[in-house]
């Protein structure tokens, strides 16, 4: 059953994706749009083809700042949920502060990192790292708000300390939740980067969709769109995989065969 349940996992969104580029190719086709308004897929295939050879800087770039980003985020945030744990006069005045920074769009800020900071890959990766180190914190702080108040009252019970309480009982608690906090950063890292470098870049992904816009090559932007799902999904799977090796007390269980009982 859980290897039928795998591949309806893996066949259903290719076929629903199939379906779709079907109808896309199909429907540019019927109603004769322009290629700069919205090309067909076959086009952007073979425009995928045509530029692959001139993207690995960029892509090495993006990944680059996207990487060093969710690495810096995931610290911060996790640091910052430690203090919010341990320290409650933290909690009262930083938190309302930290969440308060998260109505400011990324895109805003772009413009005032780069004149702090340049346009080299410092304003990039504090860009990125903006963006992934909220998802962290929230979760890491939620997780160690929700511990058992029984694992607590265990340690104190046997002399323990609320210092004692803090590092044997909270802490730990947090590494559930901080990784689900960086599996959501980890979808925002690639995207945030590409816009960084949108804004003021010299490489990257960023860089071509501007230049491939100047000069209405759609079928270039989808490419890059293409381009950077794909990798978002990559980094998604290598932070989950580090995940699932992190935490592997939460594995499923795989069920016993009927008529079998476990050894």
């Amino acid at each position: 059953m859980r290897v039928r349940h795998r591949w309806r996992r893996v066949v259903a969104p290719a076929v629903a994706g199939l379906v779709l580029l079907v109808g896309w190719e199909v429907g540019v086709r019927l109603s004769d749009l322009p290629a700069f308004v919205l090309p067909p897929p076959s086009q952007v295939a073979r425009t995928a083809v045509e530029v692959a050879p001139l993207l690995g800087t960029d892509v090495a770039t993006t990944l680059t700042e996207a990487g060093l980003g969710l690495v810096v985020g995931a610290v911060v945030g996790l640091l910052l949920a430690v203090l919010i744990a341990a320290f409650p006069w933290v909690a009262d005045t930083l938190y309302p502060l930290v969440t308060l920074t998260q109505t400011v769009p990324t895109v805003v800020l772009a413009p005032l990192l780069i004149l702090w900071a340049g346009f080299g890959l410092l304003p990039k990766v504090v860009l990125v790292a903006l963006t992934a180190f909220f998802p962290v914190l929230v979760a890491a702080v939620t997780a160690m708000a929700a511990v058992d108040a029984e694992h607590a009252e265990m340690v104190a019970g046997l002399g323990g300390t609320r210092r004692h309480q803090f590092w044997l009982v909270q802490l730990p608690a947090s590494v559930p939740g901080a990784l689900g906090g960086l599996r959501v950063a980890a979808t925002y890292a690639i995207g945030a980067a590409v816009v960084a470098e949108y804004l003021a870049g010299q490489t990257g992904l960023g860089v071509f969709v501007q230049r491939s816009r100047k000069g209405y090559e759609v079928d270039q932007i989808l490419v890059a769109v293409a381009l950077v799902a794909v990798l978002t999904g990559v980094l998604f799977l290598l932070v989950d995989g580090l995940a699932r090796l992190a935490t592997p007390w939460q594995r499923p269980s795989l069920p016993s065969r009927p008529g079998r009982t476990p050894s």
